[in-house]
């Protein structure tokens, strides 16, 4: 049996909107294994960011629980959330947030900074994954010098650089056009079967769900279906 990952324990979500409760994440029960390629589909309200954000430790829950890598952070300090997120957690977003005035081998190069990576060690790491992801004439050019796609591979290169357990991509093709955003898509299969990068993936788009391995649908905060994509099994495996 796959090792788990990530547990959700009753997880829930609340927020205060005027005289309103909203529920955004709703007695949440699920579990995602490592190396695997998931991804969470749903419209718009349907509480899957917050969902991504709880696992992230960006959102604090309301009630239950989220146990990583066998650690409850039910206890955990917002200090302690920052350097567990830090040191276990990569993060892709929709717009990039790659920081204007620094090159990209700087951009990718900060969260081994940050963790006090001595300098020839950081360098060598990030001269690796701009050779492996093939674009090491990105190196010295600034976010303002590329292209959507181009900014997204930096950040999903930084989002990597410390080698998370697990990846969390919101909406990471949301601000590309369709052929590059098919191309992004096809940096996580690549990364899930080549690498055993485990990936959660947020997104308002079935068709870029379909590209994960198993897909799970939210509706007013809980988890309505949960769909194994038999698309995306290797050839001669039979359903079970």
């Amino acid at each position: 049996m796959t090792e788990e990952i990530v547990v959700c324990e009753n997880l829930s979500k609340r927020f205060i909107v005027g005289d309103s409760v909203v529920n955004a994440v709703n007695g949440v029960d699920v579990t995602f294994h490592r190396e695997e390629f998931t991804s969470v589909v749903g419209p718009s309200g349907s509480g899957k960011t917050t969902l991504l954000n709880l696992i992230g430790t960006l959102e604090i829950p309301t009630t239950g629980k989220i146990i990583i890598n066998g650690i409850d952070l039910s206890q955990f300090s917002t200090k302690d959330l920052t350097d567990f997120r830090r040191k276990n957690l990569g993060f892709v977003f929709q717009f990039f947030n790659l920081v204007e005035g620094l090159t990209g081998k700087e951009n990718v190069e900060l969260p081994l900074i940050f963790d006090g990576i001595p300098y020839e060690v950081r360098q060598s790491r990030v001269n690796e994954i701009f050779k492996e992801f093939e674009i090491e004439n990105l190196q010295n050019k600034f976010p303002e010098e590329l292209s959507s796609g181009e900014r997204q591979r930096v950040a999903i290169m930084r989002a990597l650089i410390n080698e998370p357990i697990l990846l969390l991509a919101d909406e990471p093709t949301g601000n590309l056009d369709t052929n590059t955003g098919q191309t992004v898509l096809d940096l996580f299969k690549q990364l899930n079967s080549e690498r055993g990068t485990s990936i959660a993936l947020v997104t308002h788009d079935l068709a870029a769900a379909k590209r994960a391995k198993r897909i799970l649908h939210m509706h007013d905060g809980k988890i309505s279906f949960d769909q194994k994509n038999l698309d995306e099994e290797p050839e001669g495996m039979d359903e079970k």
